[in-house]
């Protein structure tokens, strides 16, 4: 009868533990829910044209005059969500451009998951901001989402170019581009107990 305080104690504090853990585990539910939408939310309030979630309209590129006294450096670089089992890379990391002038470039993409297609949508975000409203798009695989079938490999365009207008301080530029996981937690939760089930059989 002695010991029944102690155990109380421990059962108590398992109890508290219990309830932590499990709040954890449904505020990172929700953050995975929320944090595309988040994203969104945050660019279009702070946004100044240095970031995007819809990556913009195509740009027209007619009598653009180069300006071949000038040369911008464009450093390309790439992240993926981790909710986005992808291989994503620019194939140059580093360009060279005159304002005005066109180039493009490519990006390879692979899926990694083997077991199913899974579609993910780029958003980029561009340094320094004050470039964002001189970086132009012709094409870009950022106009749309991108589905790729289980261990799929792609080379994704992005053709661009700066308007001339662009201020003479701004000699290097980052354009760096991230994939997220367009399935809901939900519909990826289907998925893996899909899979599950399918090996299961």
């Amino acid at each position: 009868m002695a010991t029944e305080p102690h155990v109380n104690s421990l059962d108590e504090k398992n109890r508290r533990t219990l309830k932590f853990l499990i709040g954890i585990i449904i505020a990172s539910f929700i953050f995975a829910i929320v944090s595309i939408p988040l994203y969104r939310m945050v660019c279009d309030s702070i946004d100044p044209g240095g970031s995007s979630w819809s990556a913009g309209d195509t740009d027209t590129y007619v009598d653009v005059k180069v300006d071949s006294s000038r040369t911008i450096r464009v450093r390309l670089t790439t992240n993926v969500n981790r909710q986005l089992p992808w291989e994503f890379k620019p194939l140059e990391p580093n360009v060279s451009i005159h304002p005005g002038e066109r180039k493009m470039v490519k990006f390879h993409a692979k899926n990694l998951d083997v077991q199913g297609s899974i579609t993910g949508k780029a958003v980029y975000d561009i340094n320094p901001p004050e470039a964002g409203e001189f970086f132009k798009k012709i094409e870009c695989f950022c106009f749309q989402e991108q589905e790729l079938k289980a261990g799929e490999s792609v080379e994704m365009p992005l053709v661009f170019w700066f308007d001339p207008a662009m201020p003479a301080e701004i000699t290097e530029v980052t354009l760096a581009y991230t994939f997220f996981n367009m399935d809901s937690t939900f519909e990826r939760t289907l998925k893996e107990r899909a899979r599950k089930k399918q090996q299961g059989q």
